[in-house]
């Protein structure tokens, strides 16, 4: 099965390019770009990669005393300027438990979705709480106790080997960044199958195989990244500006 890819901007964060770059002392401020990706099916199938920043305003507050986020476009925003229903989304990966990326784990946006995370990134969480990012913005309440729900009703599911979650989308946890940092794969047909990769910030990361400069373990990045460019045809770094251009308009159709 193909599907269709349309990136959607939820905010844009400032960090120092120090960040982005292994190596690199350079303190200037870029722009990483967040997004939701929604992916179209051939069979009329509708799936998110990543879920936005959190929709209710103290969560979102919480969050910005990390750092400065703008442009900030909420879940429900986002899939309405697309046409999309919180009722039609079919399943969502998660591609970092973090609520830039998890805050949209709440029961009014996704309502019936099936949710992918990674086993690595909750078995830190529950095992061994890291330092960086901090404990309580994994998740927000409410997405903690809607994954609860989630876990109850069958629609949870936690992996770390590359998994099919649907005919022709596969999540893996490549780690790297975080070790629940994640990737997806997606089958498309013109550009065949391309992958969507949280461990690598910018296309630099991955054209040049420079690991992030924040990379909690610098060799597992870069693996991750070689890895990637070997078994998918085009590999995309998650935060890249030039993604809102390159797949933000009309998506292919899927076939």
């Amino acid at each position: 099965m193909h599907h269709a890819l349309t990136a959607c901007p939820v905010a844009v964060h400032e960090v120092p390019t120090s960040k982005c770059f292994f190596g690199r002392d350079d303190d200037r401020v870029i722009d990483l770009w967040f997004y939701v990706w929604l992916v179209r099916s051939e069979d009329g199938g509708i799936g998110l990669i990543d879920s936005g920043l959190p929709p209710d305003a103290d969560d979102l507050a919480a969050l910005r005393t990390t750092g400065v986020y703008r442009d900030v476009v909420g879940l429900a925003d986002a899939l309405a300027a697309h046409g999309v229903a919180a009722e039609q989304v079919d399943w969502c990966c998660v591609t970092q438990p973090v609520t830039y990326h998890s805050g949209g784990l709440v029961p009014e946006l996704l309502p019936r979705a099936e949710v992918w995370l990674s086993k690595a990134g909750m078995t830190e969480l529950l095992c061994d709480p890291p330092g960086h990012p901090p404990t309580e913005f994994f998740f927000t309440a409410r997405s903690w106790a809607y994954l609860r729900e989630l876990a109850i009703e069958g629609r949870l599911h936690v992996v770390d080997e590359p998994t099919e979650v649907v005919p022709g989308v596969v999540f893996e946890t490549t780690g790297g960044h975080h070790p629940g940092s994640a990737g997806v794969r997606v089958r498309t047909r013109d550009e065949g199958v391309v992958g969507i990769l949280e461990t690598a910030f910018l296309q630099e990361n991955v054209d040049a195989e420079i690991p992030i400069g924040i990379a909690e373990h610098v060799a597992e990045c870069r693996r991750a990244i070689r890895r990637w460019k070997r078994d998918c045809d085009v590999v995309l770094a998650d935060h890249d500006p030039s993604l809102a251009r390159r797949y933000g308009g009309a998506a292919a159709a899927a076939r």
